[in-house]
């Protein structure tokens, strides 16, 4: 009986791991083994090994603190590059059929990134972009990714960060609604005139969806670290590609919609619609794959201390104006920053949160001004019901937090 080799992985490097994984499981032949020994369960690399029907797949340890993974060659490997040829020559020209996307999916689930990016270069060499590789098969890969997840989907609740994520998603999906909207009542007008309310109703709008930049901040900078320190670095990559295409498109429909001043109604319809149009599909498209792939995959390999520190790092960057009450709470803290807000947003926002408080619980508020007036108000009308504590006066900013000590 041929012993299996072993490879310790614990405490290297995404790019030092995948030099040692896909190369040894690379020199195997049927029948032949690999262990490899981990600090955390590899959950994506199960999935992407068993969809690669190359591969019987057994834990011998499931931690903590040590995983240990079985792998065992079935089936000789395939010829990988001409496959990845192949499918792209079909992807090529868009409208990929679902025999295409299968292929697509299946070719996908059997290589490493390391792998991929050496076939992408061979590719770019022989005249295609990379631009063009990423574009054909970023998708793919993320919906091949939702299948192996489906199985496992997991829940939670405020003030979970992906709580959070996902019910600021749900008011950017009603912005593109009405986005949606907007664009078919546009569509009909031939002049400023004709359009008439719809001009501030768009201004609206985009200003809603530019005030969703901290919501990114918050990936990028919170959970997308924490979600390639274990080894997944696809996803990430791809939403952040979308994220930096969300951020022009928003700020040119913010402009337009600020601007109108000078331009020819044809032209701002013109504009508006092809921004619209795109954000309405594409940021929908976008939203669905953070709720159903990549918050699933965090919440399957991120450990209670590494969302501890999401947490941490979120609360820290801070939240949108939108972000629904109680999603946003640390503890007994709700953070919320005025300062994106217009002025007649403010106090129901404010009232909102105060009236949705518990004893012990407080309101800490960030301004761009001195909140004097609203002092007076709460002197008024919430006598003995407070503490008002001021952390910052000025000369930019007033950070100021009530707590409530009594209902």
């Amino acid at each position: 009986m041929t012993t299996a080799e072993t490879i310790d992985l614990r405490r290297l490097e995404h790019a030092q791991r995948e030099a040692l994984i896909f190369p040894g499981l690379d020199k195997l032949r049927p029948g032949q083994s690999l262990r490899l020994v981990l600090e955390f369960n590899p959950v994506p690399l199960v999935h992407l090994l068993k969809a690669r029907n190359e591969f019987a797949i057994a834990f011998e340890k499931e931690g903590p603190p040590d995983w240990i993974l079985a792998v065992k060659r079935t089936s000789p490997i395939r010829d990988k590059k001409d496959e990845l040829r192949a499918v792209l020559q079909e992807l090529k020209g868009g409208g990929a059929s679902e025999e295409t996307k299968k292929k697509a999916k299946d070719f996908l689930a059997s290589v490493d990134a390391k792998t991929l990016g050496l076939m992408e270069q061979e590719l770019i060499r022989e005249g295609i972009s990379h631009e063009e590789v990423r574009q054909s098969l970023c998708d793919i890969h993320l919906e091949a990714l939702k299948d192996s997840l489906v199985a496992n989907q997991i829940e939670v609740s405020a003030p979970h960060p992906v709580h959070t994520f996902m019910e600021e998603h749900k008011v950017i999906l009603q912005s593109l609604e009405d986005l949606s909207a907007l664009l078919a009542d546009l569509k009909t007008r031939k002049s400023f005139a004709e359009f008439g309310p719809g001009l501030e109703r768009s201004k609206a709008i985009a200003h809603h969806l530019v005030e969703a930049e901290n919501h990114y901040q918050r990936e990028e900078e919170a959970l997308f670290p924490q979600i390639e320190k274990h080894d997944i670095t696809e996803p990430p990559s791809i939403m952040r590609m979308d994220h930096a295409e969300f951020r022009k498109r928003k700020k040119e429909l913010y402009q337009v919609a600020h601007n109108p001043d000078g331009s020819d109604f044809m032209g701002f319809r013109a504009k508006v619609t092809e921004l619209g149009d795109y954000l309405s599909r594409e940021l929908a498209s976008h939203i669905f794959k953070e709720n159903n792939i990549l918050y699933q995959i965090a919440l399957q390999v991120l450990t209670p201390e590494e969302w501890d520190g999401v947490k941490a790092h979120c609360d820290k960057i801070g939240y949108c104006c939108f972000t629904p009450a109680g999603a946003e709470k640390s503890g007994d803290v709700v953070e919320l920053d005025l300062r994106p807000l217009h002025p007649f947003e403010r106090h129901d926002r404010i009232f909102d949160l105060w009236n949705a408080l518990k004893p012990g619980q407080t309101l800490r508020l960030t301004n761009d001004h001195n909140p004097k007036p609203l002092r007076y108000q709460f002197e008024a009308e919430h006598k003995g019901l407070f503490e008002w504590t001021s952390e910052q006066e000025g000369p930019k900013d007033w950070i100021f937090a009530i707590r409530r000590v009594k209902s």
